[in-house]
């Protein structure tokens, strides 16, 4: 069978363009280190990579789901600290001032110290974030959990929570709120009972032991919820740790079996590499070689 010019050049060219191609798909392949340039290349695989590349963008969130109710939990961990040595130095005071030796220097001594401590307090649950947030409001996060409304202390916001995801259908309460800490077992009143002591110490009057007593109930109730509140943040802080520690082992697994699915095997590509430039070299050659024939060299 006779095989023209033109059906020779069109093999010809037919085979250097699969041959560059396949030159250029081995180039890329090399120079990214991934085996898969296209859906195409290996449908199932790619298929593969996308779910698991999912769930590596999964627990990425998750972590970082993870490590900001961890902050915000370590904020409160701290100015909850604050308030309770307020509360214990409070105590102490309290009960110094109740004995019934004290002169005027005393009382007044006493007098300075509880109102130090009580505005330390408020200013604790009154704290902040870095973005204007009140942290101990609940949801109402806008609004300060602690005021004064009408010469008496208000705890206003909320007791909702704010949940966040820490895994797939886990959630975690990223906050405690002053509701939690000062309106549980008839103790919101604590630091109006604060003041009213204050008050016996600069003018005592015949309810200055019932007074004392009262104020002495209120900062012991206060005290243990702040105490249930920190061991409740520390047993979140626990369970928190151990999600992180299990969805870094997973990221590990996940980017492991990635590699193995995409990662390109260098001595494989290295052998195509070198059979696809050497098929190029001889199509090359033969072209050249075929179409600088002519019958008139035969005559």
């Amino acid at each position: 069978m006779r095989i023209s010019d033109t059906q020779f050049s069109k093999t010809m060219l037919q085979s250097l363009d699969h041959n560059n191609a396949g030159l250029g798909k081995v180039m890329q392949e090399m120079a990214t280190g991934d085996r898969l340039t296209k859906l195409s290349d290996d449908p199932m695989a790619t298929i593969k990579l996308l779910n698991l590349d999912r769930e590596g963008s999964a627990i990425t969130q998750y972590k970082t789901n993870i490590a900001n109710v961890k902050t915000t939990l370590s904020s409160q961990e701290v100015y909850l600290d604050s308030v309770n040595e307020s509360l214990k130095h409070m105590r102490e005071l309290v009960l110094w001032g109740s004995n019934g030796t004290m002169n005027e220097d005393d009382r007044q001594g006493i007098v300075t110290e509880l109102y130090s401590l009580r505005d330390a307090m408020a200013s604790s649950f009154n704290a902040q974030d870095e973005e204007g947030h009140y942290l101990f409001s609940g949801t109402k996060s806008n609004e300060p959990p602690l005021v004064i409304q009408n010469g008496k202390y208000v705890v206003q916001g909320n007791n909702d929570k704010r949940v966040v995801t820490v895994a797939k259908g886990v959630t975690m309460e990223s906050n405690m709120t002053a509701q939690d800490v000062l309106d549980l077992n008839g103790t919101s009143d604590v630091f109006n009972m604060v003041d009213g002591l204050i008050a016996e110490f600069q003018n005592p009057s015949p309810n200055f032991r019932p007074k004392v007593e009262q104020a002495l109930h209120s900062v012991d109730g206060t005290m243990n919820n702040v105490l249930a509140a920190i061991t409740e943040m520390g047993g979140r802080h626990n369970n928190l740790d151990l999600m992180d520690s299990a969805h870094a082992d997973n990221k590990l697994f996940v980017d492991k079996i990635t590699s193995d699915i995409s990662a390109l095997d260098y001595g494989e590509a290295s052998v195509r590499l070198n059979n696809f430039m050497a098929a190029l070299q001889a199509t090359q050659a033969s072209y050249v070689k075929i179409d600088d024939l002519s019958l008139f060299d035969r005559l």
